[in-house]
């Protein structure tokens, strides 16, 4: 830790010098706690308490008007195993940062910090746990933006094959576009393409798994039309494509409704998130999160989903959050109470 400070004290002494000449030291630390008790049914998913820190601190050189390469770590230490159980993850990417009024393209490439999406995934593509654990996209990153919208691809390579790990990679797409500057309607959606291969040298019983996820939207932003500070609502179907060539050329379609609302008023705010229709991700059994990164409650017919938060401290540097989760289907009740300390610097 002494040698970090040290780094970044240099790289603070010696950044004029580097901008004289269009390249200049770079750095940035994420601090993150969480608190995660999670009770009640464990039919779709482990009642566990997550407890524990994340450090990501990052150096690089920014060159150019919009260029930097950047790395660092992710250390995630669970709290009360003293050293024992941490996980290192290897953060090294290039990065390319647009403006919306003058170039609207951004580009990332190697292993770069989700945060650099335009917003998180829905549960249906991301989970809490993965997001815990998983803080890095691991490929790249291609973003357009502008004032009346934005679209966004990356691909995440998440498994490289081995002789015990089998090739994994995902394509995910968002858009969304405002028609009419002012007005609150919007349109947008998310696709996905989730490819699970083989490992090397496979068994006869190990097959390929083509799983894919659409779901379009339309939705309304009511900021500052109503009493509240923000509210937004969208909806649109959800449908899951998938074959498990094991099964030859047959193809699972399970398709649904999906609706989310989402409103704060200061420092509170409620989020509601609610499925119907067919059973999402139908070979849970026995691939789980090897497969599917969404969380496991829409293998049911009906989900529902309300979070209840309070934003206790919100700057620029800190970000205090408590909250209670609820997620309901018919077969089950699971209860959660988070509370996530969000730090970044500069």
């Amino acid at each position: 830790m002494k040698k970090l400070i040290l780094l970044l004290a240099l790289l603070a002494t010696f950044t004029p010098l580097y901008a004289e000449n269009s390249i200049a030291p770079t750095w940035t630390v994420d601090f993150d706690a969480v608190f995660d008790n999670r009770e009640g049914s464990n039919r779709y998913t482990a009642t566990r308490t997550f407890l524990f820190t994340s450090l990501a601190p990052e150096i690089g050189l920014r060159f150019g008007d919009a260029c930097r390469i950047a790395g660092g770590v992710v250390w995630n230490q669970p709290v009360g195993s003293g050293w024992k159980n941490y996980h290192l993850e290897p953060t090294l990417y290039f990065r390319r940062d647009g403006a919306p009024a003058q170039s609207p393209w951004s580009f990332s490439m190697g292993m770069f910090p989700r945060r650099q999406l335009t917003e998180e995934m829905p549960g249906f593509l991301w989970s809490d746990s993965l997001a815990y654990h998983q803080r890095n996209i691991r490929g790249l990153l291609v973003q357009y933006r502008r004032p009346s919208g934005f679209a966004e691809a990356y691909v995440d390579w998440r498994g490289m094959q081995s002789r015990t790990q089998r090739e994994a990679f995902n394509v995910v797409v968002h858009t969304r576009w405002h028609p009419r500057p002012g007005n609150p309607l919007f349109i947008g959606g998310y696709a996905m393409m989730n490819h699970f291969a083989l490992q090397q040298d496979a068994p006869s019983d190990q097959h390929i798994i083509d799983n894919f996820v659409v779901n379009p939207y339309a939705g309304v932003n009511l900021g500052g039309r109503t009493p509240l500070d923000s509210l937004i609502v969208r909806a649109g179907p959800l449908l899951t494509i998938e074959r498990n060539r094991a099964d030859g050329n047959t193809w699972k379609t399970p398709v649904g409704a999906w609706v989310e609302a989402c409103g704060e008023w200061r420092w509170l705010g409620l989020k509601n998130t609610f499925y119907t229709g067919g059973r999402q991700q139908p070979s849970y059994i026995p691939f789980r999160a090897d497969l599917y990164q969404g969380e496991p409650f829409y293998q049911a017919k009906l989900y529902n989903r309300t979070d209840i938060y309070a934003n206790v401290l919100r700057n620029r540097y800190v970000t205090l959050r408590a909250g209670l989760d609820f997620h309901v289907t018919p077969d089950a009740f699971t209860f959660y109470q988070r509370v996530i300390l969000s730090v970044t610097l500069p």
